[in-house]
């Protein structure tokens, strides 16, 4: 439980990961390490990517000019059993068996948790086999919900525009782990353009927002395999453009979006690493696994949102590939 509550960016997946699997992982050889943590992290940065897109806006109309409004917008994304494992095919892989059964089964992704163990082995011919049991997900469980969150603030720059902005400084979420998060994004009111749109009782209006996320963990001091300076290093970005519809009501009012969401999320675990087995013992391997994960797609979000003076409060819901719940707490004018 300890460990869900704290899976901020999808960077703690792959800490928890690399504290007890790198060093069997490497065993395998560099390429078949490299390929089962591609499948294993797949679910991890696509869900990241698709929750740093969310929670950009709570109404089509924007702010008047030099107004302004700053809170906190949290995100809970909703992980499907079909994307809590993979199929690994051992016939794309080198030399390597499951202990057990046929040679393609569901295996846990980071999401995922096993049913009991699962071993695959390495042939070396001469050299024998090395086995290893492959990884659970984090917590050794299953992962159903994913909480993201952070500051974020807007302000309005002209009549039919304003700009937003998001920030999560800094932070240890645990020991020499830090995340950090900036995005920015401009909405821009579209009933303003005519005076006849003015009289509908809807306001229609568009953005296009960015999200950066960082990551780093340093885990030389916890790692199974020596080595030097063993770290793993994150990167995402999210971008999304979509439209937007609200009610004019004063002051509790409806709205929605439909928009393209894309971007990608890099992990690199980087140090030096000394083998023991495997077609790599006996060898120090620099660097030895990159993870680039890319999604895009469409959503559609749905909410509602109250204004009560300078506090404002919205609830909403999006569809896409992880649906996503949506909760913002604003104080402005």
């Amino acid at each position: 439980m300890k460990k869900t509550i704290l899976l901020f960016t999808m960077l703690l997946f792959k800490v928890s990961y690399s504290q007890t699997n790198v060093d069997q992982l490497l065993e395998l050889g560099i390429e078949n390490a490299q390929r089962f943590s591609t499948d294993y992290f797949a679910p991890a940065g696509e869900l990241l990517v698709n929750s740093m897109s969310n929670g950009w806006y709570k109404t089509a109309e924007v702010k008047k000019l030099w107004r302004f409004e700053v809170g906190f917008i949290g995100n809970l994304s909703f992980v499907r059993e079909e994307k809590q494992s993979f199929i690994l095919n051992t016939a794309e892989y080198e030399g390597l068996e499951f202990s057990e059964g046929p040679s393609a089964q569901l295996v846990a992704n980071a999401f995922g948790g096993n049913r009991g163990d699962i071993s695959v082995v390495l042939d070396q011919g001469q050299l024998g086999q090395v086995e290893i049991t492959l990884p659970d997900g984090i917590g050794g469980k299953e992962v159903n919900i994913a909480p993201t969150g952070f500051l974020q603030g807007s302000m309005g720059i002209s009549r039919s525009t304003e700009i937003k902005a998001r920030f999560l400084p800094k932070i240890a979420v645990r020991e020499n782990t830090e995340v950090f998060l900036y995005g920015l994004a401009i909405q821009h009111e579209l009933t303003d353009w005519i005076f006849s749109w003015k009289r509908l009782p809807f306001r229609f209006s568009g953005l296009i927002g960015y999200t950066n996320v960082r990551g780093f963990y340093d885990f030389t001091a916890d790692s199974e395999i020596d080595g030097t300076d063993q770290e793993i290093r994150l990167k995402s970005n999210s971008w999304l453009v979509s439209g937007i519809i609200s009610t004019k009501l004063p002051k509790f009012n409806f709205y929605g979006g439909f928009g393209y969401y894309a971007g990608n999320s890099k992990a690199d675990i980087l140090g030096t690493y000394e083998v023991q087995r495997g077609p790599l013992a006996s060898q120090t391997v620099k660097d030895p696994i990159s993870v680039n994960n890319k999604a895009s797609g469409l959503k559609a979000t749905i909410g509602a949102n109250v204004k009560l003076g300078f506090f404002r409060a919205n609830l909403d819901y999006t569809l896409q590939n992880y649906q996503n719940l949506s909760i913002g707490l604003n104080f402005g004018w």
